[in-house]
């Protein structure tokens, strides 16, 4: 819940939560984005993880599949820390453009995605 109360303490509303559990893998990423992609209310998607047994790389290699199966409406902002998020970071990085960002903190993050959702509404 940290990540709902950082986008609170910046000023954001979050449309929703969604809490992936202990894997992270393409299957889980896909259906995951698609959840969110159909809720009208998102304007940006926030992704904040802190995996321990979720690895980094599994989670990127989830998002970057993920990604070329939905076709995602919103910006993406990532947060990646914890177990393997070095290599995690690595894998994303040559995907990374204007509507998939990575932040190097949670606040830096939140910071980020509700300034996208905020400019959506303008």
């Amino acid at each position: 819940m940290s990540t709902v109360d950082v986008i609170n303490q910046v000023g954001g509303k979050p449309a929703n939560f969604l809490d992936i559990g202990g894997g992270a893998n393409a299957d889980v990423m896909a259906g995951a984005l698609e959840v969110i992609n159909n809720d009208p209310e998102v304007k940006s998607i926030f992704i904040n993880i802190f995996g321990g047994i979720t690895r980094g790389e599994e989670v990127a290699n989830g998002i970057i599949e993920a990604l070329k199966r939905v076709e995602i409406d919103a910006p993406i902002i990532i947060r990646l820390d914890g177990t393997n998020a070095d290599e995690g970071r690595e894998i994303l990085q040559p995907a990374l453009n204007d509507k998939l960002m990575m932040e190097p903190t949670m606040l830096d993050a939140a910071k980020k995605a509700v300034e996208l959702a905020k400019g959506a509404d303008a």
